[in-house]
């Protein structure tokens, strides 16, 4: 993912420093990074369901997403799925998605038309289990479902307030490039006219 995204520090070597890295959302990083404006914030692949924020840094993620037409776009599988329900928030408290696997291609959706989805791949693979998704009867009323498989949605999008939730469910562990693409893709919504698909 950090490749994709145009980060060359890679964590295992070399410290993380300055605005392009968040190592703690109570960390100044963070303070400075949820007021900006049509900005992405891209969660990498977790394991063991990643990190639970207190208070104060679910507030400010809360602030991140829903002002400022910013994106969170969350990568990987169970993992950064629990990481939702368990952080992020909407004026309705929160969400309950229900991870699943189901075997892939993916299937791109009509939702998909008139989004920078659409220039995507007709289908996304599922090689192995890289690949999980959300059961689509857990996803909220206002979601829109790019790919699926059966009821499983693989990349989905989570309108809140001004901004929105993206989800990708493959865990980048190999440069699939119909994956890339579609992790491009979902950090250009910033830039996309957002009512257009609405």
């Amino acid at each position: 993912v950090r490749r994709v995204v145009g980060v060359k520090t890679s964590f295992r070597f070399h410290k993380w420093e300055g605005n392009g890295f968040i190592t703690d959302f109570d960390g100044p990083q963070f303070r400075f990074e949820y007021r900006n404006q049509r900005s992405n914030l891209v969660i990498p692949p977790l394991v063991k369901g990643g990190p639970l924020l207190g208070w104060n840094a679910i507030h400010r993620l809360y602030l991140y997403v829903n002002y400022g037409h910013n994106s969170l776009i969350v990568t990987g599988g169970p993992s950064s799925v629990l990481f939702i329900n368990s952080n992020v928030i909407n004026t309705d408290g929160g969400y309950d998605l229900d991870p699943k696997w189901a075997p892939g291609p993916y299937e791109r959706q009509p939702a998909a038309e008139g989004t920078p989805f659409a220039a995507c791949a007709a289908t996304l693979p599922g090689p192995g289990t890289q690949v999980h998704g959300v059961a689509i009867a857990s996803l909220p009323a206002e979601a829109i479902s790019y790919y699926e498989s059966g009821d499983v949605s693989v990349l989905f999008e989570i309108p809140s307030g001004e901004g929105r939730l993206l989800f990708l469910g493959f865990d980048f562990t190999e440069p699939v490039v119909p994956w890339v693409h579609a992790l491009i893709a979902a950090m250009q919504f910033n830039e996309f006219d957002v009512n257009k698909h609405r």
